[in-house]
């Protein structure tokens, strides 16, 4: 995850939103000491690393376990499928 910048001004905008919850880069944990104290008191903020992060945060159950992907079937401009590609 990249940091983003203007973290005071995203915040105090979605907070006026009635945004109460946030998913932020971990880099910019450093920003917050610029964030009001009351915000950061009344607004849950995660930091992540990593998209996996971000989605076991922002969707209600857990990811499935997706098997190994084997090969993908080749679709022609008729839309028939032929052999395998890998």
């Amino acid at each position: 995850m990249l940091p983003i910048g203007g973290l005071k001004e995203k915040l105090l905008a979605a907070h006026r939103a009635g945004i109460m919850e946030a998913v932020l880069p971990a880099e910019n944990e450093k920003d917050l000491a610029e964030v009001p104290e009351n915000l950061r008191k009344e607004m849950k903020l995660h930091f992540v690393d990593s998209m996996d992060e971000v989605l076991q945060i922002a969707l209600e159950q857990p990811l499935p376990e997706v098997p190994a992907a084997g090969p993908i079937p080749a679709i022609n401009p008729q839309n028939e499928v032929t052999e395998a590609r890998q």
